[in-house]
């Protein structure tokens, strides 16, 4: 069976006048946005000037947060700190002067310290003694006040003699010692407090040294265990020095006591002493 033949289309009839059917148009597809970062052979591009290398160069690979950066990536410069202080030498990142001044730093708001600590660290020999005393002498021009807990090597003595002051020498064999229950600046002007400000004092200074003898004698062994500290021997040791000093007795000026003294009187205590702890029933039962 034959198919009858189809008649001219609309483009053919539109043709025969001079016309053309409009084409549909293609969509537009939409345009990708350019990187941000090209990617580069490991051994550079092999073009004068591009640095390539006929080696593979070994890259290590670090991953840190923004907070890490400084602490684990040193090497990047941060803004230099305020000209205040004493300038202290030249900073190698920025290549400007360094100044110091840990106080100053601590209130301006600017500046994000809360508490300064400094720490020299480096190789024997590349000058960690010299810039701390030379750090010391300069910020004492500054108002600041230096104290040395230490000097092992023999090297702060003649710089305290240089400005006036007389060194405290203690060590083993010397004659000079440490107290460890004095009043210290506690202790000035006791004969004018009032009654609640002597209360103030004297709760933080016994507090103070009997925190010392429950850690010089939980030091202590016998064999292999420490010797204990409980809180009756706490009682026993605070009355002791209470009455060592006087303020047991509600005296105007306080006496300054040792710890010799408080193992004499623990030793051979008082009746006034074995009262106050609660002892006399014990004393005169085994009398």
């Amino acid at each position: 069976m034959r198919t009858p033949p189809r008649g001219r289309s609309t483009a053919q009839l539109l043709a025969d006048f001079g016309h053309d059917l409009p084409t549909k148009p293609e969509p537009e597809r939409p345009g990708k946005e350019p990187y941000l970062f090209h990617a580069s052979p490991r051994r550079g591009q092999r073009r004068p000037g591009r640095g390539w290398n006929p080696a593979r160069t070994p890259v290590v690979q670090y991953r840190m947060t923004s907070d890490q950066a400084a602490a684990w990536w040193p090497f990047i410069a941060n803004p230099p700190l305020p000209p205040t202080g004493a300038q202290i030498g030249i900073d190698e990142l920025s290549g400007g002067s360094f100044y110091a001044d840990p106080l100053g730093w601590v209130l301006d708001d600017t500046v994000p310290v809360t508490n300064p600590n400094v720490i020299t660290f480096g190789k024997p020999g590349g000058g960690k003694s010299t810039n701390t005393k030379n750090f010391a002498t300069l910020m004492m021009d500054f108002g600041y006040k230096v104290f040395v807990l230490g000097d092992p090597k023999d090297e702060y003595e003649p710089l305290c003699r240089a400005f006036g002051v007389q060194p405290f020498a203690v060590g083993p064999g010397m004659s000079a010692r440490i107290n460890p229950l004095d009043f210290g600046p506690l202790g000035d002007g006791w004969d004018t407090l009032d009654r609640v400000e002597a209360q103030r004092r004297a709760g933080i200074i016994f507090r103070r040294w009997l925190t010392l003898i429950r850690g010089l004698v939980g030091s202590q062994f016998v064999g292999e265990q420490r010797v204990p500290f409980g809180p009756t021997d706490a009682r026993v040791v605070e009355a002791a020095l209470a009455q060592l000093t006087g303020y047991v007795d509600g005296h105007h000026t306080l006496h300054v006591t040792t710890i010799p003294a408080l193992w004499q009187l623990l030793a051979n205590p008082t009746e006034q002493l074995v009262t106050e702890c609660r002892y006399g029933g014990i004393v005169k039962s085994c009398g």
